[in-house]
């Protein structure tokens, strides 16, 4: 069997990766993934050391604290058991919340019409065409990159959601890989393109035999 592997996303900047549980199974000995108070901490004055250019003023610190930590608990019930990820490429914006899982595949399902429809690459609800490109992943192989406009049903505000897909298919075993972004700010999902592209680049599918490396490194 095989696992879905994030491992490498997670030495990216400026990404950090939510735990899904507290304390992190694995990492007792860590204090910052024993709660999410103290992950936020941690995260919330690493960022800002290192942010060599700029001193963070009186507050900034316990306020990134107190974003990071509402986004630890409130971002992973968004989409249950994904992986979650914050884009946050300086200490003074708002975290961009990344989502990545495996998802079953139903019977019969093919990969083109399965693809398309994680990526709602032929949604009706949005207020233009979507724009649908190709995308490979060096580990994943060919996959599908849908950006697409949506209206809030309860802001009525203009969203942008982003979705990545890939069939995987190794001998018994299948499975699709789905990482989804949406924010209200159209501005801030393309200004992340490039790093959610080299984010996306990085995920892929590892044996179990690969397991434990991963949870003792």
């Amino acid at each position: 069997m095989s696992w879905l592997n994030v491992k490498h996303a997670m030495d990216l900047s400026p990404w950090i990766r939510i735990p899904l549980m507290w304390p992190e199974p694995g990492l007792e000995d860590v204090e910052e993934a024993q709660a999410p108070e103290a992950w936020a901490r941690y995260f919330a004055e690493a960022l800002w050391e290192g942010c060599e250019s700029e001193t963070p003023q009186p507050g900034e610190v316990d306020l990134l604290t107190n974003i990071l930590l509402m986004y630890a608990l409130r971002a992973p019930a968004a989409f249950p058991d994904f992986e979650v990820f914050l884009h946050l490429p300086h200490p003074r914006e708002i975290p961009l919340p990344a989502y990545v899982d495996l998802v079953e595949i139903e019977e019969g399902e093919g990969r083109a019409t399965a693809l398309r429809e994680l990526t709602h690459a032929d949604a009706s609800y949005t207020v233009e065409p979507p724009i649908v490109e190709d995308f490979v992943s060096p580990h994943l192989g060919a996959g599908l990159r849908v950006l697409r406009y949506y209206q809030d049903e309860d802001s009525n505000e203009v969203h942008v959601g982003l979705r990545y897909a890939w069939r995987y298919e190794k001998g018994t075993e299948s499975a699709d890989v789905l990482i989804i972004l949406a924010d209200p700010d159209a501005s801030r999902i393309l200004r992340a393109l490039d790093d959610v592209d080299e984010f996306a680049c990085t995920i892929r599918i590892s044996p179990d035999e690969e397991a434990d490396a991963w949870k003792s490194s």
